[in-house]
C-alpha cells in the first residue's frame, strides 16, 4: 500500500483541483445535455438536491484518481531513481 507524504499528497491536490473541477463540470454538462435531449426534461427537476450530491461525488471520485496515478508516478520514479543509483555505484 502506498501511504503518500502529506506534501506530496498537498502538491498533487494543488496542482490538480482546477483541472478535475473543469472535468466534472463538462461530464455533468454532457451528462445533463444527453439526458434533456431524451426525456424531454432538465436533470435537476427531475433528481433535485440529489444532483448536487451527485456532481460531487464525481468531483472526488475523479480527484481520487487523478491523485492515485500521480502518486504511483511519483513513486515509481523513487524506485527508478534509487535502481540507477544503485547500479552506477556497483559498475565502479
Amino acid at each position: 500500500m502506498i501511504v503518500p507524504s502529506f506534501r506530496l499528497y498537498h502538491f498533487a491536490v494543488k496542482l490538480v483541483w482546477r483541472c478535475m473541477l473543469l472535468v466534472t463540470l463538462v461530464f455533468w454538462a454532457g451528462v445533463s445535455g444527453v439526458y434533456y435531449v431524451v426525456h424531454g426534461v432538465p436533470v435537476w427537476r427531475e433528481y433535485g438536491w440529489w444532483l448536487l450530491l451527485m456532481v460531487a461525488g464525481t468531483y472526488f471520485l475523479f480527484m481520487d484518481v487523478k491523485l492515485m496515478l500521480i502518486i504511483m508516478r511519483h513513486e515509481e520514479k523513487k524506485k527508478w531513481k534509487r535502481h540507477r543509483l544503485k547500479n552506477k555505484f556497483e559498475e565502479e
